[in-house]
């Protein structure tokens, strides 16, 4: 345990201990996945071998497990289209990570690169504003039935600014997260609470930045119970209405008392959509659970791939940033005490542009590509979960919207984890199904159902192949 973060290190000698549980069969099989996994995707490990050196990049050793070692290197992409994607050694994969969530409306849509295009021939000028910027928020706020919107680059900036404004409006410090929600890589957000207090998640990250952040169990009368007790001192509720990591919890009745009592308290309900914002709905949680937030955070989807998030809400709060409304030719003036709140690239051309025309896709289509999304998830989960019931697999497919998690449950679930799951994705990558280290998973408007069959199949050949090899996969 490192004594100044309270964070447990990490024991590598317990890492090289996996490979102690392996039976031979087992072992061998590693051997051989490997070196086809490894011929397939050579210039990727080439690739990332040869720059190591000078790149410092996290996903190179993201889930690292000394017995996977030599297959612990990220794929390295050259194109994209649609729900496909090709690396650098040729190969055609069904991507099931689209951007970390991101690309909801495909790779590359000609539409938002034709915009772009327009745009980079106009140029990309930071310093004076563009007409771009109130189209793009006008939109937003037609889409959303948010008052006002303010953009940065990244969820974890808008989060960021979130809290500030919180803070400023209400005059109080406190603020509440849930376990096992995401909100970015901001110092304030990144804690875990036990019976001792709250800590830091990672080094770097001091006791000071979270002395006001409590961590609490999501949906629960016990959570409630404690943000009541505190509400005098709290300014602020952050929740991710969906989380990613566990789509299947949506406690709309727990979130419903929250909102009445952050109201009638002067607190902000803070809702982060950077996931669930447009992929879901074009009104994202807000509307399909019919809570109004003070303030969301949009990001990922409405930018479809491009650098872009939103602080959106309600005037109250959103005046903070700049005063507040006033008028030429007359005595207005802003009224309003403001935060910090600066980034060059904020609303950056290229970004604002393609915002634009993904919003005015989404505002022409209705919702149609959500539910679209939504059914094809729909086929692929319950039809994996009916497999996993009749072969006696300790797997389930947790899933909301377009959104999904491989979990795995029971006395298995420790050691399904570390090596059956992780094996499942490397077959998958073989087999052409990408998805990303973290395995939490998406699909796009532009999935079809015959990507949806590809999908199936490499899930079950692989488990097939992953038995044959010496991993049982029991329930």
């Amino acid at each position: 345990m490192n004594k100044n973060t309270g964070v447990p290190k990490v024991n590598f000698r317990a890492l090289r201990m996996v490979d102690d549980k392996l039976s031979n069969e087992q072992q061998s099989y590693i051997k051989n996945l490997t070196k086809l996994y490894n011929d397939k995707t050579n210039l990727s490990k080439e690739c990332v071998a040869s720059s190591k050196g000078q790149l410092c990049d996290w996903i190179n050793s993201l889930s690292f497990k000394l017995s996977l070692k030599e297959m612990i290197y990220p794929i390295i992409s050259q194109s994209s289209s649609g729900a496909h994607f090709q690396d650098i050694d040729g190969n055609d994969y069904v991507d099931i990570s689209m951007g970390y969530g991101s690309v909801f409306l495909g790779h590359n849509p000609q539409y938002q690169k034709e915009a772009i295009k327009d745009q980079l021939e106009l140029g990309y000028e930071l310093g004076p504003q563009l007409k771009l910027n109130s189209e793009v928020a006008e939109l937003v706020c037609e889409l959303t039935g948010v008052d006002r919107v303010a953009f940065c680059n990244s969820g974890s900036e808008a989060i960021m600014m979130a809290i500030r404004i919180a803070r400023a409006v209400t005059g109080k410090k406190k603020v509440f997260i849930f376990r096992n929600s995401f909100h970015g890589t901001f110092d304030g957000v990144l804690g875990f609470t036990n019976s001792d207090g709250t800590f830091p998640i990672s080094p770097g990250t001091t006791n000071g930045t979270i002395e006001d952040l409590e961590v609490l169990e999501y949906g629960t009368a016990e959570a409630y119970d404690r943000i009541k007790e505190c509400i005098d001192e709290c300014a602020a509720v952050l929740v991710e209405p969906v989380q990613s990591r566990k789509p299947d919890l949506r406690p709309v009745d727990f979130l419903t008392k929250v909102r009445d009592l952050t109201r009638e308290n002067k607190a902000a309900l803070i809702f982060d959509e950077v996931v669930t914002g447009f992929r879901l709905h074009s009104g994202g949680a807000q509307d399909l659970f019919k809570i109004k937030a003070d303030l969301v955070i949009y990001g990922k989807s409405f930018g479809n791939g491009m650098p872009i998030s939103a602080v959106a809400g309600r005037s109250e709060y959103m005046d903070a940033i700049d005063g507040g409304d006033w008028s030429f030719g007359d005595s207005s003036i802003p009224e309003t005490d403001v935060i910090f709140y600066a980034g060059t690239f904020f609303k950056h051309p290229l970004s604002m542009a393609a915002a634009k025309a993904v919003l005015k896709e989404l505002k022409s289509t209705g919702n149609t590509h959500q539910d679209r999304a939504g059914e094809l998830t729909k086929r692929l989960c319950e039809t994996l979960n009916e497999y996993f019931i009749t072969e006696k697999i300790p797997i389930e497919i947790k899933y909301y919207g377009s959104m999904f998690r491989f979990e795995s449950f029971g006395e298995y679930a420790l050691s399904l984890e570390p090596i059956e799951l992780e094996l499942m994705f490397f077959n998958m990558i073989l087999r052409g199904v990408y998805t990303w280290e973290r395995r939490i998973c998406y699909l796009s408007a532009a999935h079809t159902q015959a990507d949806i069959d590809i999908i199936i199949n490499a899930v079950k050949e692989s488990i097939t192949e992953l038995r044959a090899g010496g991993f049982a996969f029991r329930g």
